[in-house]
């Protein structure tokens, strides 16, 4: 159960997440090539993960030379590459490379071809929070434990992007007022429309503003050391309150595309 606290401008920021546990690794990048164009994403992408590619290209150029259409495609991503922001990808390679990491998932497994150690960074948090527990590369990961994102070990990470999900404004006249019901039910119930309303009066919907943006959220597909695939999600918002815009799209595309998926707040 959602538990959010409004109090003028003092508000609980936290983070939610969706998974689901990928069912036939050998078409995981059709299922998320089929999840991304259900029509409820934005139809732009951009990489988190430039080293994960990386390390599949130069698995796929050694052990699978006569891969020509996924070298090619990989040799054309890593040319994108850019220090000072991220780089946009296409459903196409998200697709191949993907169907291609899940065909040969036990090959890359003893590889070790995703194995991560923690970042700096991530080894400092740890260190500030006091926590004991030891990382080992190569165990599994349950992100439910993490807090924040930024803490989420990368071991295992074939592929992490960051996406939208499409404004109301983008949905069918059933699914808008649907989606403007719920998050209207969300704003009422933490007192939040009153209070927005004593600032800008009651001509200015704020609920329909806020569900007519753009939502960002990310993927993440990750190689379990059993040989199974997770693909999971995160997104941050203060308070939560939209919340069930997130919940109603992704159940949508879920849906549409064959998945079990699960969603939880931190």
């Amino acid at each position: 159960m959602l538990q959010a606290h409004w109090s003028g401008y003092e508000i609980d920021s936290s983070e939610a997440a969706y998974e689901w546990k990928v069912k036939e690794p050998e078409k995981l990048g059709t299922l998320v090539r089929s999840l991304l164009s259900s029509g409820y994403f934005v139809r732009s992408y951009y990489l988190l993960s430039e080293l994960s590619l990386q390390r599949l290209r130069d698995y796929a150029a050694a052990n699978d030379p006569d891969e020509t259409k996924l070298l090619a495609a990989l040799d054309k991503q890593i040319a994108k590459f850019n220090d000072r922001r991220f780089t946009t990808v296409g459903v196409r390679i998200i697709e191949q490379l993907l169907n291609y990491a899940g065909a040969h998932r036990q090959e890359l497994l003893a590889a070790q071809t995703f194995r991560f150690e923690l970042t700096q960074q991530q080894q400092e948090m740890r260190e500030d929070y006091g926590d004991d527990e030891e990382f080992e590369p190569g165990g599994f990961i349950d992100e439910g434990i993490y807090y924040s994102s930024q803490e989420i070990p990368w071991d295992g990470v074939v592929l992490d992007m960051g996406c939208q999900l499409v404004g109301a404004d983008k949905l069918a006249p059933t699914e808008q007022r649907k989606a403007y019901k719920a998050v209207h039910a969300s704003y009422k119930q933490v007192g939040l429309l009153d209070e927005l309303g004593s600032w800008f009066g009651p001509a200015r919907d704020v609920v329909q503003e806020a569900i007519n943006r753009r939502h960002d959220l990310s993927l993440r597909a990750r190689l379990n050391p059993d040989a199974t695939f997770t693909t999971t999600g995160r997104w941050m918002d203060d308070g939560q309150f939209i919340l069930p815009y997130y919940e109603y799209l992704l159940e949508l595309a879920a849906k549409k595309t064959g998945i079990d998926l699960g969603l939880y707040v931190l």
